[in-house]
Formats: structure tokens, C-alpha cells, sequence
């Protein structure tokens, strides 16, 4: 396997890990459409290296171009939040 192959792949499961934090939390938060996490909290409770994390959330956009992941900020932090579609992806 090639290095860029591993890379691939650890781009795929930076992101499945990413979307089940987030899934997990948007549930919890009794689907609050407020609802977001510190990105850089997520990354380092992931233990996601932070370019991988940043080219993981790059890719987060489905084949319509919506955002599955959204980043935003808030009180000059950077937050991410599930996109309005990815919402019901996330089923108990």
C-alpha cells in the first residue's frame, strides 16, 4: 500500500470518527439546533493530528455539495456542528 493509500484511508477513518463524535453529542444535546463542539477540543479528544483533522473536515460535503459537518464560530472560537442533512444520519 502506497503512502498516499494510507493516507486516504486515515483521512476516511478521521472522518467516521469525527461524525459519530458529533452524532453522539448532537443526540445528547436533545437535538438542540444550537448544538456545536470546540473543533479543537474534538480533535485532541480524538487524538486526530491536526492537519489530518483540518483535510477530514475539507471533505466533509455529500454528493449535492451540502455540508455534512459545519465549521462556525462563536466568541472567537471554532465550533462544528452537524449539517442540516446529516441530522437525521443519526439515528439511535
Amino acid at each position: 500500500m502506497g503512502q498516499s493509500r494510507s493516507i486516504e484511508i486515515s483521512v476516511l477513518e478521521a472522518r467516521r470518527k469525527i461524525f459519530n463524535k458529533l452524532c453522539s453529542a448532537y443526540r445528547r444535546s436533545g437535538q438542540d439546533p444550537n448544538f456545536g463542539l470546540l473543533a479543537y477540543n474534538v480533535m485532541v479528544e480524538l487524538a486526530i493530528p491536526r492537519n489530518l483533522f483540518a483535510e477530514a473536515l475539507d471533505g466533509f460535503a455529500d454528493v449535492r455539495g451540502e455540508l455534512i459537518v459545519e465549521m462556525f464560530e462563536r466568541n472567537g472560537e471554532r465550533y462544528i456542528r452537524l449539517g442540516e442533512t446529516a441530522k437525521y444520519n443519526c439515528s439511535d
